[in-house]
C-alpha cells in the first residue's frame, strides 16, 4: 500500500471545506464512496463535524502555514479490505502522524482499481488550539505501511526513496505515453555519455533529433518537435556542471544550414503499448487533440473580441451619462449622486459582462477537452470502441486476487448491456445493472467485500447470462460459502467448477429441499 500526504499546490491555503466537497461527491457514479466517517467531533454527521472542524481552526489566528492535511491511503490493485480493517489502518497511520485526538473527515472511494482511503486532518487541536505539523515522518509512515502489508496479506510495495529512473518509469506507465526522458534514455544515452568534446555532444544530439541550450542555470534537450527536457533530469552526469567539467566551457554552434537535412531518428509522441498495435487509434487520438486545440483557440479569439467589444461600448455609455450629466442644471451634490449612481451601474455591467464571458469560456473547455491518452482511451471504451478497451486491458500487470466471479465463456458485451457508470484506465467496467453495480474486467465479475447476499444473487445471474452455468468462484472462504449459500437458497441452475464448492452446493440444496417437505407437511398437519 502506499500513504501519501498531498502537498497544496499553490501558494494560497486550502479549504477544508472545498475538501470535503470534493471527497463526498459522489459524481454521478453509485459506488465512488463506500463510507464517510467522523472522528473526534461531537456529531458523526458530516455537515456538523464540518461546521464544527472551520470553528475549531478559527480560533488560531497565528499559524500561517496550512491547516489541514490531506492524507492518502491507496491499496495494490484488486486487493480490498473490509471496512472495519480499512478504520483500523486509518486510525493507525492518525496515530503515527501524531493526529490522534485531532478532528478528521475520512471518505473511502471504490470508484477505481485501486481502493483508496482520503483522510482530511483538521492540524488545529480541538482543545489546546496549537498546529502540529509532522516533519521527517515518512520512515515511520513507510515503517507502518510494511507492517499493515504483512498483517494483512497484501503486495508489497517499495517504500524506499526511488531512483530517477524508476520515476520516469512509473511516469509513462502511468500516462501510457513514452516519454522524452525515457526516449533518451533507451535511444541515444549511452552515446551522450561517452562523447569528450562540445563538437561530438552536438553531432550526436544531431543525429537523434536533438540540440542541446543554455536554460536559467542549466542546460536543456530539445528535440524536433520542439518538446525540451532538463539535461540533468536525464541523467546526473549531465547537468550543467559535470558537462562544463568534461568537457570544458559551452560551446554553441550555429548549425542553421543544415537544419534541414534529414536525422537518424528523432523522438515522436507515441503510446506504449508493446501487446497491441496502437499506431491508427494514436493516430485518431492526436488528431482529434489537434482539431479541439483549433477550436479553442478559435471559440476564445470570438469570446475575448466579444468581450471587448461589449467593454467598449459600456465605457461610450458611461461616457455619454457623463456628459449629459454635466449639461444637466442642478446642484453639485445632485450631480454628484447621479455621476455615483452611473458608475454603480457601470460596475454592474462590467461584471456581468465579465461573468458571462467566464461561463461561455469554461463552456468552451468543456466543448473541446484536453484528453490525456488514457483519458481519450476511456472516453472511446465507453462510446463502444472495442480496440479502446482492450488496450486499456491490456495495461494490467497484476492478477485480480480479490473476490470474484467467471466462466469459461462469454455471451454479451457489458457495454451495450446495462448502463455503463464508467471505465477504469485498466478496462475495468463499471455498470448499473438493476439495483446492482456489477464491475467487469473482461475476464471475471469483481465482488466486492461486505456486498449483501441480494447483490450476490444479482451478481450470480448476470454471470450466469455473461458465462453460462458453470461458473469458477475465486476469494475468501467466507466468500465462496456465501456464494454456495445464494445460489442453493434462490434455487439457481449452476454448477461450480470447485469439486468441494460443489459438493457443498448440493448439500445445501437438499438440506432445503427437506427443510421445505417438513414445513409442508407440518402445515398439513396443522390444517
Amino acid at each position: 500500500m502506499i500513504a501519501k500526504i498531498i502537498p497544496i499546490k499553490s501558494a494560497r491555503k486550502s479549504s477544508f471545506s472545498a475538501l470535503i466537497k470534493y471527497l463526498t461527491d459522489h459524481q454521478d457514479k453509485s459506488e465512488r464512496i463506500s463510507q464517510v466517517m467522523v472522528t473526534n467531533c461531537y456529531s458523526e454527521e458530516v455537515t456538523a463535524g464540518l461546521i464544527e472542524i472551520q470553528n475549531t481552526q478559527d480560533t488560531n489566528k497565528r499559524a500561517r502555514s496550512d491547516k489541514t492535511c490531506h492524507l492518502v491511503l491507496s491499496f495494490p490493485e484488486g486487493e480490498r479490505l473490509p471496512h472495519t480493517d480499512l478504520n483500523g489502518i486509518e486510525e493507525r497511520f492518525c496515530d503515527v502522524l501524531g493526529f490522534a485526538d485531532h478532528q478528521r473527515i475520512s471518505v473511502v472511494h471504490d470508484d477505481t482499481n485501486n481502493l483508496h482511503i482520503h483522510i482530511a486532518i483538521n492540524k488545529i487541536h480541538p482543545r489546546k488550539h496549537t498546529i502540529h505539523n509532522p516533519f521527517f515522518d515518512y520512515k515511520k509512515v513507510a515503517s507502518l505501511c510494511e507492517q499493515i502489508e504483512q498483517e494483512y496479506g497484501l503486495t508489497k510495495v517499495n517504500h524506499e526513496t526511488r531512483h530517477e529512473s524508476a520515476a520516469d518509469t512509473d511516469i509513462e506507465t502511468k500516462a501510457g505515453v513514452e516519454s522524452l526522458i525515457g526516449w533518451i534514455k533507451r535511444e541515444c544515452l549511452d552515446e551522450i555519455k561517452c562523447v569528450d568534446n562540445w563538437q561530438d555532444l552536438h553531432k550526436v544530439l544531431k543525429r537523434n533529433g536533438l540540440e542541446i541550450k543554455e536554460r536559467g542555470n542549466g542546460f536543456v534537450f530539445k528535440s524536433n518537435n520542439s518538446i525540451a527536457v532538463k539535461a540533468s533530469s536525464v541523467d546526473r552526469s549531465l547537468s550543467k556542471g559535470n558537462l562544463i567539467k568534461k568537457l570544458g566551457g559551452f560551446e554553441y554552434i550555429d548549425d542553421t544550414q543544415n537544419s534541414n537535412k534529414p536525422v537518424d531518428k528523432q523522438y515522436q509522441s507515441r503510446s506504449l503499448h508493446a501487446k497491441r498495435d496502437t499506431t491508427n487509434l494514436f493516430a485518431q487520438y492526436q488528431r482529434e487533440q489537434r482539431e479541439a486545440a483549433t477550436g479553442r483557440a478559435e471559440q476564445w479569439v470570438i469570446l475575448r473580441n466579444k468581450r471587448d467589444l461589449l467593454i467598449e461600448r459600456a465605457k461610450k455609455d458611461q461616457k455619454l451619462k457623463r456628459s449629459i450629466i454635466k449639461s444637466i442644471h442642478a446642484g453639485s451634490f445632485a450631480k454628484k449622486m447621479m455621476v455615483g449612481a452611473a458608475h454603480q451601474q457601470f460596475k454592474a455591467t462590467i461584471d456581468i459582462i465579465k461573468d458571462d464571458y467566464q461561463k461561455a469560456y469554461q463552456a468552451s473547455i468543456t466543448h473541446h477537452p484536453r484528453l490525456a491518452w488514457l483519458d481519450w482511451l476511456v472516453k472511446e471504451a465507453k462510446h463502444g470502441n472495442d480496440e479502446a478497451l482492450e488496450i486499456l486491458r491490456s495495461r494490467r500487470t497484476n492478477q485480480h486476487q480479490g473476490n470474484n466471479v467467471s466462466g469459461d465463456q462469454l455471451n454479451t458485451n457489458p457495454i451495450k448491456d446495462g448502463f455503463v457508470e464508467t471505465i477504469t484506465k485498466n478496462g475495468t467496467i463499471v455498470r448499473k445493472v438493476g439495483s446492482t453495480v456489477i464491475r467487469d474486467d473482461g475476464k471475471r465479475l469483481i465482488v466486492l467485500p461486505e456486498t449483501s447476499s441480494e447483490a450476490l444473487a444479482h451478481i450470480l445471474r448476470v454471470a450466469i447470462h455473461q458465462y453460462g452455468n458453470h461458473l469458477a468462484i475465486n476469494g475468501t472462504d467466507q466468500f465462496r460459502t456465501d456464494i454456495a449459500q445464494v445460489a442453493a437458497h434462490n434455487k439457481m441452475r449452476i454448477t461450480f467448477d470447485d469439486k468441494a464448492l460443489e459438493q457443498h452446493r448440493q448439500q445445501l440444496m437438499k438440506q432445503q429441499i427437506i427443510s421445505t417437505k417438513q414445513k409442508t407437511k407440518a402445515k398439513g398437519i396443522s390444517l
